[in-house]
């Protein structure tokens, strides 16, 4: 069961922790498991302003399901050459810029919808994943000013990503955002200057308002869990989990203690024990 009053409330607590900046709730992975749009409309009522998803399908899904850019600003981020850019263009997605041969797709998804694609940096400050390292941004930063100037391209948003968030204080946190500051200098110093900066994820929202900016990004704590155990339960920052998983038992029944349970015995019972079997999971 999913309560979506839950995911309103929380994306209510994080804005409340971040007030200085939009929230964009993620919903990649069909919601983390929670249903995706009924779970992006709860975080739109919570306040949130944007809905951050991994690929280009999830963007499209929320915009076939009626969530317009009237109600939502959609961020996709995650796609390889070939994605269906001139699609998202035409839905008024915004699109990540990770490489540089992204800008060409894009640009050419541009001309080809006969309207602006609305974009965003991502830069690499120190996760190693997805991102353009600082040493390949001048030469993007150079395309992305003459798609801009064109009007190819506006640039919405520069972004990155944290590393070690989750643990609070770490230094690479304040590391990766100093990487960051001095991308968006390098951006301004060509031209480039983006609407919005956003770099913090849900530990980052909840434990370092250094990184907060102009938008932060929660996906686990928008739906009550909590990236930083180690300071507390969720109720600490007024989360609540937003999901329970029940079912009901199909076979109850008593056993001695020292006996085995399931494949290769992995548990024995200590004592007299009743075992219940909960009919979920992969079959």
């Amino acid at each position: 069961m999913v309560d979506l009053a839950a995911v309103r409330d929380n994306v209510r607590a994080l804005a409340d922790l971040a007030p200085s900046s939009e929230v964009m709730a993620v919903v990649k992975a069909d919601a983390y498991g929670h249903g995706l749009v009924a779970t992006a409309l709860g975080a739109l009522a919570g306040g949130a302003t944007w809905l951050g998803t991994a690929q280009p399908g999830e963007a499209l899904a929320l915009r076939a399901a009626g969530v317009g850019p009237d109600r939502a600003r959609v961020l996709t981020w995650l796609y390889p050459p070939g994605a269906p850019l001139r699609e998202l263009v035409e839905a008024d997605v915004d699109v990540s810029l990770a490489a540089r041969w992204a800008v060409d797709e894009v640009v050419a998804a541009a001309r080809a919808a006969g309207r602006t694609a609305r974009v965003h940096l991502a830069v690499d400050t120190g996760l190693g994943r997805n991102g353009i390292m600082p040493a390949d941004l001048p030469d993007v930063l150079d395309a992305v000013a003459r798609a801009e100037a064109e009007g190819a391209v506006r640039v919405v948003g520069m972004w990155s990503h944290l590393a070690f968030a989750d643990e609070p204080g770490h230094p690479t946190v304040v590391a990766q955002a100093d990487v960051f500051d001095e991308a968006v200098r390098d951006a301004a110093r060509a031209g480039v200057v983006p609407e919005l900066r956003h770099l913090a994820n849900s530990a980052a929202t909840l434990t370092a308002p250094r990184t907060h900016y102009d938008l932060v990004r929660p996906g686990l704590a928008a739906y009550g869990m909590t990236p930083v155990p180690q300071l507390g339960p969720p109720s600490r920052f007024g989360l609540r989990p937003a999901m329970t998983l029940e079912a009901r038992l199909a076979t109850v029944k008593r056993v001695p203690g020292g006996h085995g349970v399931s494949y290769s015995h992995h548990y024995t019972t200590p004592q007299d024990t009743t075992l219940g079997v909960v009919p979920l999971g992969y079959g």
